[in-house]
């Protein structure tokens, strides 16, 4: 019953750490994907096969990332600006921690290239979103 417990506590606490780390990724992928006007097929998929397979966000449930950035991807929908900011904002909170920022920026182009087509609208977007990761220079695309 202790071991029970004690994992429980154990993986609410990743959780807690780890849920700027997922607000930032869905926000992000989000804005990528939906750069050009539309989230692909191809998009959703790999935003699932990241949240499936990255090690800092499989303690969240994968409905939840997904319901993250649909969220996202909605407020954008509704008020771009206001959207951009909210994205932005979320992102931005690992602007200091170097791993994540850099984890952040290699899923914004796995997901502009996850239909097999890395458009203009999306090269800006991932450029804006290395830039609010301060990490302009240090991530190539």
């Amino acid at each position: 019953m202790f071991d029970k417990l004690r994992e429980a506590i154990r993986d609410a606490a990743a959780r807690h750490k780890n849920r700027p780390f997922l607000e930032a990724a869905m926000a992000a992928c989000a804005y990528v994907a939906l750069a050009d006007g539309r989230i692909s097929i191809g998009e959703r998929g790999r935003v699932d096969d990241i949240l499936e397979h990255l090690e800092q966000l499989t303690v969240f449930d994968p409905h939840e990332g997904v319901n993250l950035m649909n969220d996202y991807a909605d407020a954008l929908r509704e008020d771009h600006e206001a959207g951009k900011a909210a994205v932005m904002k979320a992102v931005s909170h690992m602007a200091e921690d170097e791993e994540a920022a850099y984890l952040v920026a290699r899923m914004c182009i796995a997901i502009s290239d996850a239909d097999g087509d890395f458009s203009a609208e999306e090269r800006v977007a991932v450029g804006e979103v290395v830039e609010a990761l301060n990490a302009t220079g240090k991530i190539e695309f």
